[in-house]
C-alpha cells in the first residue's frame, strides 16, 4: 500500500475514526472477538500452534487479566492447562522484567507462549533477551492484517460470515496504519525526527512519537554497561533509562539517581530529551531543605553542570557551546519545575538536523553523564 493510498483510506473509514478513542484496546478487543468466535484465530498470533494437542471446547479468551492485553487459557489433551498471552504494544515498549512477570503461571495454567504485537522492529529486542529465553515472540501489524483476512475467508463462525466485510475493512485499516507509521519511521532511520505532519490530522501522530522515541531509547539500552561502568549500583539502575509522554512530547531519561520514596531526601542529576530539547537536569526534594528553592539548586550546579555564561539577551544564543532558543524566564538562567514533592532544574540545547544522528546523541548523552558521574559525591 502508498503512502498516500493509505492517508485517503484512514481519512475515509469510520472503522478507523472509531479505533482513535481507545487505540491499543480497540485492537485487542477485536482480536480477542475473532478468537472467540474462531478460535482457529490464535494461528494469527501463534501460526505453527498445532490444535491437534488441545480440547477446542477448553479454549477460553480473556480480556485484561491480571493485566494481561489478552490471555487465553488452554487444555491439553494430556491433561496440562496452559495459556497464552498477547500484549499489543503500539504506543510503547513492555520491559523484559514485566514481560518476565508474565511468564509465571496464570491461575494454574502453565505459561506457553507469549506475543508481542507493534509497529516497527525495535521490540525484537525483547523477544531475542536471553532472560526470557524465546518465550516471547513478535508479529507485526502487517502480518497480523493479512493473517486475519486469510482465516477469517475460511472461517465457518457464522459470526465471522456474518461480520466479513467489517473484518475485511478492519484489515484495510490496520495495513493502512501499519504503512503510515512505518513511512515516517522508515524516513527517519537512524535520526531522532518526531516530524510527522500527515499523522496530526490522521490523529496517531502521538504514536508515531512514542514509537520514534521508543527506537532511539532502544538504541541507547544497548549502552547500559557503559552507565553501569561509571557510576555505583546506588545511583543507577535499568530503570534510570526511561521514556513518558508529556502535552504532546516524547520524553526520554537518562539519569543518576538515588530517589527511594517521596519521604526519603534524594538527589539526581542526568540528561533528558523532550521533543527537540537536550536537558540537563538535576531534581531534589528540596521540602527537607527549609528555604532552599531553585535558585539555591541552580547555584549548586553552575559552572560545573551548568552554563552560568547562558545570556539571553543576544541573538545567537547558546548552552555549553550548542544552539539554543531556549529563553530565560524572569531573568532567569534556566526553566525549573517545583512542586510540594520535587525541585526540578534544567537548560537545555537543541536538537536539529545537524546533531539528531542517534549515534551523535548517544555520544552526546554518554559524555554528560560521564560529566555527571564526578559530581553525585561533589555535591
Amino acid at each position: 500500500m502508498e503512502f498516500k493510498d493509505a492517508v485517503n483510506l484512514l481519512n475515509k473509514s469510520m472503522i478507523y475514526c472509531m479505533s482513535l478513542a481507545s487505540k491499543e484496546l480497540f485492537h485487542s478487543n477485536l482480536w480477542a472477538y475473532l478468537i472467540e468466535n474462531d478460535h482457529q484465530f490464535i494461528k494469527t498470533f501463534i501460526p505453527e500452534f498445532n490444535f491437534d494437542n488441545y480440547i477446542d471446547e477448553k479454549i477460553t479468551v480473556y480480556r485484561e487479566k491480571l493485566h494481561r492485553d489478552i490471555a487465553i487459557f488452554l487444555k491439553r489433551k494430556d491433561g496440562l492447562d496452559e495459556h497464552i498471552v498477547i500484549e499489543n504494544k503500539i504506543k510503547s515498549l513492555p520491559s523484559a522484567n514485566q514481560l518476565e512477570e508474565y511468564t509465571t503461571i496464570l491461575e494454574k495454567h502453565a505459561f506457553y507462549k507469549g506475543i508481542l504485537t507493534g509497529i516497527g522492529n525495535n521490540i525484537l529486542d525483547f523477544t531475542k533477551s536471553e532472560k526470557l529465553n524465546g518465550k516471547w515472540i513478535y508479529r507485526n501489524y502487517e502480518a497480523i492484517s493479512e493473517s486475519i483476512r486469510l482465516l477469517a475467508s475460511k472461517s465457518q463462525s457464522e459470526n465471522i460470515i456474518r461480520n466479513l466485510q467489517l473484518i475485511n475493512e478492519y484489515c484495510d485499516v490496520l495495513e493502512a496504519i501499519n504503512c503510515c507509521l512505518n513511512y515516517y519511521l522508515s524516513s527517519s532511520l537512524g535520526r531522532l525526527d518526531y516530524s510527522c505532519k500527515e499523522l496530526y490530522n490522521l490523529r496517531i501522530a502521538d504514536v508515531y512519537k512514542k514509537l520514534k522515541g521508543s527506537d532511539f531509547l532502544s538504541f541507547v539500552r544497548k549502552e547500559q554497561g557503559y552507565f553501569e561502568s561509571i557510576c555505583s549500583k546506588e545511583y543507577f539502575s535499568s530503570g534510570n533509562i526511561s521514556q513518558n509522554f508529556h502535552n504532546g512530547k516524547a520524553t526520554l531519561d537518562v539519569r543518576f539517581s538515588n530517589w527511594k520514596d517521596e519521604n526519603t531526601p534524594y538527589k539526581l542529576i542526568g540528561v533528558q530529551l523532550e521533543d527537540n530539547q537536550f536537558r540537563i537536569v538535576v531534581e531534589r526534594n528540596l521540602r527537607f531543605e527549609k528555604g532552599k528553592d531553585a535558585d539555591y539548586l541552580y547555584n549548586l550546579y553552575k559552572d560545573v553542570w551548568f552554563d552560568d555564561s547562558y545570556n539571553s539577551k543576544v541573538k545567537e544564543r547558546t548552552i555549553l557551546g550548542y544552539t539554543t532558543t531556549m529563553k530565560a524566564r524572569k531573568g532567569k538562567k534556566y526553566d525549573s519545575y517545583l512542586t510540594d514533592n520535587y525541585c526540578f532544574v534544567y537548560q537545555y540545547f537543541d536538537i536539529c538536523e545537524e546533531n539528531n544522528t542517534y549515534e551523535n546523541l548517544l555520544e552526546l548523552i554518554k559524555h554528560f553523564m560521564k560529566k555527571a558521574s564526578l559530581l553525585l559525591e561533589k555535591i
